[in-house]
């Protein structure tokens, strides 16, 4: 009985230190993010500039200021197609539209101002470059149409990962 006791004991101090010594794992992430920086016809940072996201399929939007750099940031975004739009005194309104934010990706929208009235506005059609130089990460998004013409065996859907590069 004494061995049987010694066992369970020792049986006990394992699990306990399994479970407290286990790394925890982290949670995917769902939200996405649109960061820039606001600058004048020189280049100089414009500070206090009011920058709106908006959703272009909800219309829902986020509102934040640029700080001293000229530098701002919306967290936190469902993953969507969004506008864009700042505005400062003394200069026209800046635009970007469709701006595709993923999860877990953060899409960079800088704009330039030009010097005119607040009400006149300059609307930015560029896509946005391919080239990431503000992270170092490789992402590949699977749109469902993809998803349907890989040939996926038994259909599972963790096969994808092998069809990116770098797997």
């Amino acid at each position: 009985m004494k061995k049987f006791s010694t066992v369970l004991c020792a049986l006990a101090l394992l699990a306990f230190s399994c479970a407290l010594f286990t790394p925890q794992a982290a949670a995917q992430a769902v939200f996405g993010s649109i960061f820039g920086t606001v600058t004048d016809p020189s280049g100089a940072a414009v500070p206090g500039v009011k920058v709106v996201v908006t959703s272009a399929t909800k219309g829902t939007s986020q509102e934040t200021t640029t700080n001293g750099d000229g530098n701002y940031s919306v967290t936190h975004l469902i993953p969507d197609v969004y506008n864009v739009r700042a505005e400062g005194a003394g200069f026209k309104a800046f635009e970007a539209k469709n701006i595709v934010v993923s999860a877990d990706a953060a899409a960079r929208v800088d704009g330039q101002f030009q010097v005119g009235g607040s009400t006149e506005t300059v609307e930015v059609t560029a896509e946005a470059p391919q080239l990431k130089t503000d992270r170092a990460d490789v992402a590949t998004i699977f749109n469902d149409k993809a998803v349907e013409d890989l040939p996926l065996f038994n259909r599972n859907f963790t096969s994808l990962v092998l069809a990116s590069p770098g797997a």
